[in-house]
């Protein structure tokens, strides 16, 4: 009798706990519609000029005027496209305001070092850095896995800013420009009607366990 009791017990308790991971991701997909609004409204946006920005937001479209300075590259090494492995060509942007900007131009099968000439006009959607997780290797200049912009500042001896540019544009038909924009799928209601599912099968069970299994 007692078992019975605690599986009755235990049922009770799963169903509650079904129940509050269903309501969690009813949240979660509220928050996501409206990340994605948000991340829709920022594609849809028009471009500001670096230089006259007094305040930047993350992922904000914008462009820059300048030129590219030579010896200042560096590429994030383990990087797929398509299926293959290669880099992330990163160079150092000079605006026409005296701001120097990391700009990740894409991604190349080997690391290229030839540089857009003259002056010209960037543009992409600035992002700031993300801590490595645990699996990614430590950055030992010239080798980086990761945009560690006060340690790219340092090696490269540039006083840079603390975020950088996905480009748009590389410049270079070898280099193939990556989307700025993660890829976010809402898939919280189906994982809610899940758990809900979950909630209603257990409590049928208890039901079924109570009135004809502890019956008998």
């Amino acid at each position: 009798m007692k078992r019975k009791k605690s599986f009755l017990v235990f049922g009770l308790l799963s169903i509650f706990i079904f129940l509050g991971l269903g309501t969690w991701q009813v949240y979660r997909k509220v928050e996501k519609e409206a990340l994605l609004k948000s991340l829709e409204r920022t594609q849809k946006a028009t471009p500001e000029n670096l230089d006259s920005l007094k305040s930047i937001t993350a992922l904000q479209p914008i462009f820059a005027e300048g030129h590219f300075l030579a010896e200042k590259t560096i590429f994030l090494k383990a990087k797929t496209h398509q299926g293959k492995s290669g880099v992330y060509v990163l160079n150092v942007f000079q605006t026409q305001g005296g701001k120097y900007l990391l700009v990740q131009r894409g991604w190349a099968s080997y690391e290229i070092t030839a540089l857009p000439q003259g002056n010209l006009k960037v543009e992409g959607v600035l992002k700031t850095p993300v801590l490595p997780n645990y699996f990614q290797p430590s950055n030992e200049p010239p080798s980086y896995f990761w945009i560690d912009l006060p340690l790219i500042s340092q090696t490269l001896n540039v006083p840079l800013l603390p975020y950088y540019l996905v480009a748009t544009s590389s410049f270079d038909a070898e280099i193939f420009p990556v989307k700025p924009f993660p890829s976010l799928t809402n898939n919280h209601l189906q994982y809610a009607l899940t758990w809900y599912f979950l909630a209603f099968a257990l409590g049928i069970m208890l039901l079924w366990h109570k009135y004809f299994y502890l019956k008998r």
